[in-house]
């Protein structure tokens, strides 16, 4: 096996947030996960994959697909990738798959295996890393986790779950949320055409009026986040946890080898597999 990059816990990165937002430090977590690895490796280094569907044409096709579900203009394509690029090189955190290598190759892909290839190739230069799944982790019953840093706390929700946010504050003990509503991922739903301006409008009013943003916004949300933290404030890249607590996603791929999320808690149960170690 291949020497592997120091990922930082779960618990680590739960606490440094906090700590930001006792001080008053801006904070950002990037998350690129498959689809946006994918993406930034077609865009900037596409010779690095060479079989599957994000090698050649097909990654082509399927990485101007999302972007084109995401209404981003052909020409505009290659400066919204770079943003991405900048997020994660900006951020407190952006995400590495050296934990799973410790599975075996069996639990990752060829994004996965070469993640830091793409890394390299693409110019991302940030070596501050969490893992692909923090999201999965953060929110795990019994240990430190996300609701306890929001409760007591003003947070600011991007997301298209928007009808769930009564039901977190309520759980999580939140002092207030507040949501700015994006659309899912769909031509129709016209995310960069119709909410993107607006919505990185409501980010430099709003960065330092919030304790905490969340953020899970797909590939935009990755510039969401940064803009968040230039503004001043903290944001959570936390991805699927919407889908989670609105009951529109179970926990599966590589995490439900670990957890089991619990509907009523919105939290996760760890099953002891022994991975605690490791996130």
């Amino acid at each position: 096996m291949d020497s592997l990059v120091k990922v930082n816990s779960t618990k680590k990165i739960l606490t440094d947030l906090n700590r930001c937002i006792v001080k008053k430090k801006p904070f950002s977590i990037v998350r690129f996960g498959d689809a946006v690895h994918g993406i930034v490796c077609v865009f900037t280094c596409p010779d690095i994959i060479d079989n599957g569907k994000w090698s050649g044409d097909k990654g082509k096709k399927l990485s101007n697909s999302i972007l084109g579900q995401l209404t981003i203009p052909t020409k505009r394509r290659k400066q919204v990738v770079n943003r991405v690029i900048v997020s994660a090189n900006r951020a407190n955190y952006c995400d590495s798959y050296d934990a799973y290598k410790l599975l075996g190759s069996n639990y990752l892909g060829i994004l996965g295996r070469k993640w830091k290839e793409i890394h390299e190739g693409a110019g991302i230069t940030n070596t501050n890393y969490c893992s692909c799944f923090v999201h999965y982790f953060s929110i795990v019953d019994g240990e430190y986790n996300l609701f306890d840093i929001m409760k007591g706390r003003r947070i600011f929700c991007i997301t298209s779950k928007i009808g769930i946010l009564d039901k977190v504050k309520e759980v999580s003990g939140a002092k207030e949320i507040v949501g700015c509503h994006i659309p899912g991922r769909g031509r129709g739903r016209k995310h960069f055409r119709n909410h993107f301006s607006k919505t990185i409008g409501l980010i430099r009013t709003n960065a330092k009026n919030f304790d905490l943003f969340l953020i899970g916004a797909g590939l935009l949300g990755k510039i969401y986040c940064d803009e968040v933290k230039k503004n001043g404030g903290r944001a959570f890249d936390c991805g699927r946890l919407f889908d989670f607590w609105s009951e529109k996603r179970k926990i599966d791929s590589r995490p439900k080898r670990f957890l089991v999320y619990n509907n009523s808690k919105l939290l996760c149960d760890r099953i002891k597999t022994g991975a605690k170690g490791v996130w």
